[in-house]
């Protein structure tokens, strides 16, 4: 159509034929408005979907699911904080007792078990009328049995109260299990938008310049809509020429003055249809383009809202994890690390020292005690007792067969020195019940009556020697040598 031609007409027209012309322009253009109308509301629908919606909803599900990510990052961070604590504080409390405070219960295991197999004789007691003992019965047992048992509740506490940690935070692991597991299935429905959100960027964020089929579609929309705009106007002129020349043919005016030219409107009043067609073509692409895009937007639509429901579903299952299992397993490893705090014996001294550390240094001292008094008793007591009772009394008597003051004199200072210094150095590991070496009397010469020679003189006198008595205390002395041997 040209409709911005001036010219006169050469061809006499009729004012009925250009009142038809407008006639039919008027019809042609008020159905070329609807459809236009139509064609724009779903250009701009389009636009919505594709253009502004579609990015919109892309980005937010993309910072869901970066969000999603970080706090499922964080429950394998907090996993990891708990395990740490329950190696630093649970584990190493284990080791610990294993390492440390068990093989020294061990150890005193096995002296007391020494010290139940070594027999102490009636004749070395003081009162030797309940008969034979054995080295464990001059214990003070309550307090060590008391120890003992103390400790073994702290072992079994430690040990409850570990197990039933380990069960806590394998609740917790079993919960990061299935987090990351629904991972994949949230994964997967987040990558069936990978492509389009890999075009939206590319095109820096303008979903008209992406090389899909979006950008295709919004692309050929902005095209048709201007072809619509272009028609459209094309109609209306053609209408409004065709109007003033009805009206200026009503006045019984001439056309040839003016810049309506009767002939070109009867050129563009014969187009006149195949233009409508042409409109009518382009709102039917629009039409298609529109059917197009709700079936693309829907189909992504569907992920994005799938997608995003996974994510706040997952979302609320790590604000729980966060809220209430991990509280919960927090409160109760505090409860359980009272547990491995606390300790029976408070010394000041140990106060920097773990309870399994404490234990272990009072059973070691318990140990040494012990070890210390079995070994005097083998090594040192029955020697001394030998001594005394035997060996120095013979020694004794011979001399009196020289019998010289100052020898006498010098052999009694020199026992009393002796005597002293080993009571100082063992006295403290004989029992009261035990005859204490130091005790024994002196020999000494009084008128040439001896006196403390009991256990080497016979009634008759201080010629016949008590060798029965003293075989005894030899015999048990080899013994124990004997017993050390095999152990």
């Amino acid at each position: 159509m040209v409709n911005d031609r001036i010219s006169v007409g050469k061809v006499k027209f009729t004012q009925v034929q250009v009142s038809q012309w407008s006639e039919d322009a008027q019809k042609s253009l008020q159905s070329a408005q609807k459809l236009c109308s139509i064609a724009q509301t779903q250009l701009n629908e389009t636009y919505e979907d594709l253009g502004v919606q579609l990015p919109n909803d892309l980005e937010v599900v993309e910072l869901l699911f970066e969000g999603y990510q970080r706090q499922l990052d964080m429950v394998g961070q907090v996993l990891k904080r708990s395990e740490l604590l329950l190696s630093r504080d649970v584990d190493s409390v284990l080791v610990e007792i294993d390492s440390d405070l068990n093989p020294k219960l061990n150890d005193l295991s096995t002296i007391l078990k020494q010290m139940e197999n070594t027999i102490v004789p009636d004749f070395v007691q003081v009162n030797g009328m309940e008969g034979d003992k054995r080295l464990y019965d001059f214990l003070a047992m309550e307090s060590t049995q008391f120890i003992q048992n103390n400790i073994e509740i702290y072992k079994q506490n430690c040990k409850k109260a570990s197990e039933k940690l380990n069960l806590e935070i394998q609740v917790l692991r079993d919960e990061q299990h299935k987090l990351l597991h629904y991972q994949g299935t949230v994964q997967k429905e987040y990558e069936l938008l990978g492509r389009l959100q890999l075009e939206l960027k590319l095109a820096q964020g303008d979903m008209i310049e992406s090389k899909g089929q979006e950008g295709v579609i919004l692309k050929e929309n902005r095209a048709l809509e201007n072809e619509l705009v272009s028609l459209l106007e094309m109609m209306t002129n053609h209408y409004d020429q065709c109007k003033s020349a009805v009206e200026l043919l009503s006045r019984g005016g001439s056309t040839e003055h003016t810049k309506i030219n009767l002939d070109v409107l009867e050129v563009d009043s014969q187009e006149l249809d195949d233009v409508f067609k042409e409109l009518k073509a382009v709102s039917e692409i629009t039409s298609t383009n529109s059917a197009k895009s709700k079936r693309l937007y829907k189909q992504y639509n569907e992920h994005i809202v799938k997608c995003t429901t996974y994510i706040k579903e997952e979302l609320e299952k790590i604000r729980l994890f966060k809220t209430n299992k991990v509280p919960q397993f927090l409160s109760f490893f505090q409860e359980c690390k009272n547990v491995f705090s606390k300790c029976s014996i408070v010394d000041e001294e140990l106060k920097d020292l773990t309870p399994s550390q404490v234990y272990a240094e009072t059973i070691s001292q318990l140990v040494f005690h012990y070890t210390k008094f079995l070994d005097v008793y083998k090594t040192k007591y029955l020697a001394e007792l030998h001594h005394e009772q035997y060996s120095f009394p013979k020694k004794f008597l011979k001399r009196i067969e020289d019998f010289i003051n100052d020898e006498v004199y010098r052999m009694q200072s020199e026992e009393i020195n002796h005597r002293k210094r080993w009571l100082d150095k063992y006295e403290e590991f004989i029992p009261k019940e035990f005859q204490l070496p130091g005790e024994q009397e002196i020999p000494m010469v009084v008128q040439v009556i001896t006196e403390g020679l009991e256990h080497i003189q016979r009634e008759s006198g201080v010629e016949g020697f008590n060798q029965g008595e003293e075989k005894r205390l030899l015999d048990l002395m080899k013994r124990l040598r004997t017993q050390d041997q095999g152990e």
